[in-house]
């Protein structure tokens, strides 16, 4: 038995009027397999502390039994019990035996359960309470978020996947443009600043951190998600995490299956775009969308009481048709996930878990061409098969108490993540941006690429219970292994991107002002190398007294980034992220609270940078004039899918070749991103099973990892100190701490040795990276009634500074640590103000009602308030960064097109200030019917998506001007949308369990 320690010490005020009382409690280390803590204190009913008092833990459905006695404080701590219902008897000779049933455990939460026996024979009137008394109220820990379990999600209409349930939960948003995959952003941060747990496992995805890698629903049993107060068993994440358990087998056998359908007779398909010459713009003409997924598992005990297995096997198949502007394309996708799990409680105090997973897809796109004017398919281009995503996962966790006060859990394992783009034609991407873009090529795919990725990892926590400290201290690892290739798509001389555009004034191309042209652009990347990180946490939950907890937490880690040779060219360590809270019983009585939190946060290299900074990259572009063309005026397409052209306007301009010298690529002064939260907040227990809360949130973005190209300033700089530059190389890409000094070493002069060049904050002339984000947030959740179940909030909040983070939303930038910002000081000018994630208003309801014992109705519905709008257009010479005498002013930014914040006239229009896109709300509600077949579950559930079938734009083309023959004009197709909210569509779910 366990005779434990407490780490909390609760007086009860009034002792008859707590006869059995839970209260949300102290924090609590993350098990590798999400499981919970209980503590509490037993008093006698005249209140005294009752020493040996024995509690038993007995799991409803797996028979599992745990124990632990008080000790001289009457207190106690129990840990590492799997999460499930409970029935609970605490007993002590000469009183009489205290019965509670139905104790729900969840993942990564503590409760405190405090009781008062009744000595045998005592005859004093008593206060009963039935039933499990939760309080809503979380006395040991103001970590934010929620946390839902699968029988709450079942009945609610939440389509699969992390980000859908992280959007019920307050502070967050999804960004708009396509290339995000849906990732949300959490108080401000950019999308890819998250981090997403399964089982221990750290599942984010490797090379972007945009969302997690793709999961099978059926197998996960609760989900967290933590938005802010984030206690320092957790780094790696500016923004919020999603932390997952599994289910696990029981001693009854079970085995079910479900059937899902999304009919594509049910999408109320939008409406087609069109440009303003006429071209289609978003077709939905040839829209047609049909999803089936079949889930089958199976449960059971091996060895009762002891031994269990859980087994899903989860086909999905897709079909996806649609069509462009010239290509018509018809997709299968097919994945056979399948999960699994084996769980040996070896006895009381030790259990071991081993799980395997797989989520590989394969897909088949036939392509076709197309004529959007007649809206007719034409011959077949070429089918791509077969394609290939996905990976596994594999993991082996413990848990354990090794002695009475001292406890461990540990996970290791490994998650893979492979891409295998198959091309089906080998023609060459080509394009028309005269105007708003328009695709000349009949393409099956621009690019060819073969990725993996495979991230292995090791985590151990251990905790300590003493009278009035419960410490928990870990260790945490992690090595990610990239291998990637990419190039273009074309044979030979059509290899590449080709990009039909207009000259502006001193055009980079070697064209006249207004004149058109061809640009070629050819990239390839080869990369074989590592991403390592290594982690120390502590965090020490200390009573000071009787109402005041104190969280003290520090986080130490390191990490670095190699190139294909193994050479580091980011090595960062001496990370300190403290992680603080204070909480404040204000009456004593576990039902209301005030607490503050500080932390620090800091955000590795992303995998991501490996590729674009780190890889044996090469990078060039030619610029020609044009040739044949047809009656539209675009360009004929040669027999190779090529555009016709005619004289080279301008020899090979090469940005980058192949160079990965670490002293080159990044500044050996480079320190780490990071940003701080504080909050100060209440929360209150209501209506008896409800809670009421409200919190204030300040982020600051305290550091940002860049990458610019140094190469204008770094040429004054070799001129002055008579350093002749034999590399040719024109730009160098470096990353650095923008408003920082940036130390580089290479051998520029070619007399073989190193030359070690700085180039100072003033030198580079770059501001200082800026992101700041108020917030306040008002939140109710509870149970209403037996029937009624909701969890409610409003949240007001500010996003504003100079950059959005990690990746770019107004130019659909999914490209983690290598957007454009900061590529040039001038590409900054006027980038102050409401960022990207800046949505002043948001509110959000979900939840479900019983109907009757049959039926039962769920509701998801927000409303957001948009997004600010820019204007883009180019930077006009000699002013700002661009100003003579500047360290910029040959004014590179304007070759970058159309991105700086200018109108067309070359007035200054500061980020985020001409506007809001409209506010976008979503309904969605479901209907479940649940009822007893021959003794076994039937459950049927029909969902609409996006009820009003509402079609606002969450994303527009914000660039405001075109170059015309005398100089800039407006852009005719300002502000059309280019993502718009997902049509209205039906799920129908059909679920038996035997």
């Amino acid at each position: 038995m366990r005779n434990n320690k407490n780490t909390t010490h609760i007086l009860s005020k009034t002792l008859l009027a707590s006869a059995l009382s839970m209260v949300m409690g102290a924090s609590t280390a993350v098990a590798a397999d999400g499981n919970s803590t209980v503590k509490g204190s037993i008093k006698s009913g005249q209140g005294i502390e009752l020493a040996q008092a024995q509690l038993t833990f007995t799991h409803n459905t797996k028979g599992l039994k745990f124990s632990v006695k008080t000790n001289t404080n009457g207190e106690y701590t129990i840990r590492n019990l799997p999460v499930g219902t409970y029935t609970v008897s605490i007993n002590k000779a000469g009183f009489e035996t205290l019965l509670e049933k139905n104790v729900e455990l969840s993942i990564g939460q503590a409760i405190i359960l405090d009781a008062q026996l009744l000595k045998e024979g005592q005859n004093i009137e008593r206060i009963a309470v039935t039933g499990t008394a939760i309080r809503r109220v979380d006395m040991g820990s103001s970590t934010a978020g929620v946390t839902f379990t699968d029988s709450e999600l079942k009945v609610m209409p939440v389509n699969t996947g992390f980000e859908s349930i992280a959007l019920l939960a307050p502070g967050t948003a999804q960004p708009g443009g396509d290339a995000f995959k849906g990732a949300s952003s959490f108080g401000g941060s950019s999308s890819a600043e998250n981090g997403y747990y399964f089982n221990g496992l750290n599942v984010t995805s490797i090379r972007s951190g945009l969302g997690s890698i793709r999961l099978p629903w059926e197998a996960i049993a609760q989900t967290q998600i933590k938005t802010g107060g984030i206690s320092p068993e957790f780094g790696g994440a500016l923004g919020g995490i999603v932390n997952a358990v599994s289910k696990s087998g029981d001693n009854e056998f079970t085995l079910g299956a479900e059937l899902r359908i999304d009919p594509s007779s049910s999408h109320s398909y939008h409406d087609s775009t069109y440009l303003d010459n006429g071209t289609i713009h978003l077709n939905t003409q040839q829209n047609y969308d049909s999803f089936k997924a079949l889930q089958v598992w199976t449960s059971g005990a091996i060895i009762e009481d002891s031994l269990f297995f859980y087994g899903l096997f989860a086909p999905r198949r897709e079909d996806s048709r649609w069509a462009g502007q010239t290509t018509y394309n018809d997709r299968s996708r097919d994945e056979d996930r399948w999960f699994t799990k084996l769980d040996w409680f070896i006895n009381e105090n030790h259990s071991v878990g081993i799980s395997a997973m797989n989520n590989k897809r394969e897909w088949t796109r036939q392509t076709y061409t197309y004529d959007w004017q007649r809206n007719t398919i034409g011959d077949k281009q070429g089918v791509a098969a077969p394609g290939e995503d996905g990976g596994k996962v594999y993991s082996v966790n413990y848990n354990g108490y090794l002695s009475d006060f001292f406890s461990v859990s540990a996970v290791v394992g490994r998650v893979t993540e492979n891409v295998e783009n198959i091309v089906a034609s080998t023609a060459p991407g080509v394009w028309d941006e005269r105007g708003s873009t328009v695709t000349l090529s009949s393409h099956t795919a621009s690019g060819v690429s073969e990725q993996e990725f495979i991230r292995d990892q090791a985590r151990l926590d251990f905790n300590i219970d003493l009278d009035y400290h419960a410490i928990l201290f870990g260790v945490d690892y992690t090595k990610v292994q990239v291998e990637y290739f990419e190039g273009q798509n074309g044979l030979a001389d059509a290899q590449g991107w080709w990009t039909v555009k207009t000259a502006g004034e001193n055009s980079i191309s070697g064209a006249a002002l207004g004149q058109d042209y061809i640009e070629r652009r050819v990239r390839t990347r080869t990369v074989d190398s590592e991403v390592k990180s290594l982690a120390f946490y502590v965090n020490d939950s200390w009573q000071v007294t009787e109402q005041l907890v104190f969280n003290l937490g520090l986080r130490y880690s390191q990490f670095e980034n190699t190139v294909t040779d193994g050479r580091a060219f980011v090595d960062m360590d001496n990370q300190l992220a403290p992680r603080l809270q204070a909480i404040y019983d204000l009456n004593g009585d576990g039902e209301s609270k005030v607490f503050v939190t500080y932390g620090r946060y800091f955000q590795p290299v992303s995998a991501n940078m490996n590729i674009t900074q780190g890889s044996a990259s090469v990078e060039w572009f030619e610029y020609f004039d044009l040739d044949q063309i047809d009656g539209n005026g675009y360009p004929v397409l040669l027999q190779d899918g090529s555009p016709s052209r005619g004289e080279m306007l301008r020899d090979r301009r090469w940005r980058q070749r192949g160079i990965t010298e670490p002293g080159l690529i990044a500044s050996s002064s480079l320190k780490p991103m990071y940003s701080d939260e504080f909050t100060l907040g209440y929360q209150t227990s209501i209506f008896d099973d409800m809670a009421f809360g409200v919190r204030a949130i300040y982020r600051d973005l305290g550091r940002s990892v860049e990458d610019t190209d140094v190469g204008p300033v770094l040429a004054k700089k070799l001129a002055e100190l008579g350093i002749q530059d034999n590399v040719g190389q024109g730009s160098y890409y470096v990353l650095n701490n923008p408003g920082e000094a940036i130390t580089m070493s290479y051998d520029f002069d070619g007399d073989g040795q190193a030359d070690d060049i700085t180039l100072t904050a003033e030198e580079l002339a770059l501001q200082q990276a800026v992101r700041k984000y108020l917030a306040l947030e008002f939140t109710l959740e509870g149970n209403i009634s037996d029937k009624l179940r909701i969890n409610a909030s409003y949240t007001w909040s500010h996003s504003y500074g100079n950059t959005e983070g990690l990746v770019k939303t107004d130019n659909n930038q999914a490209d983690p640590g290598w957007t454009t910002s900061y590529d040039y000081a001038d590409l900054m000018d006027n980038g102050y103000g409401n960022l990207p994630n800046d949505h002043r208003h948001s509110i959000k309801l979900s939840g479900s009602y019983d109907i009757t014992d049959e039926f039962t109705l769920g509701l998801v519905a927000r409303t957001t308030s948009g997004r600010p709008m820019n204007y883009f257009s180019k930077h006009p010479v000699g002013v700002d960064s661009c100003r003579n005498g500047s360290p910029w002013d040959d004014c590179v930014s304007k070759d970058y097109g159309h991105v700086s914040h200018y109108d067309e006239n070359g007035k200054a229009i500061p980020r985020g200030s001409v506007g809001e896109l409209p506010w976008a709300t979503i309904v969605d509600v479901s209907l479940s019917y649940s009822t007893d077949v021959l003794g076994h579950d039937l459950l049927l559930k029909g969902t609409i998506y996006n009820l009003l079938n509402s079609d606002k734009a969450l994303d527009i083309n914000e660039q405001r001007s075109l170059d015309g023959d005398n100089g800039l004009v407006v852009n005719p197709d300002y502000g059309l949308a280019t993502l718009r909210q997902t049509e209205r569509y039906a799920s129908l779910v059909a679920r038996f369990t035997f």
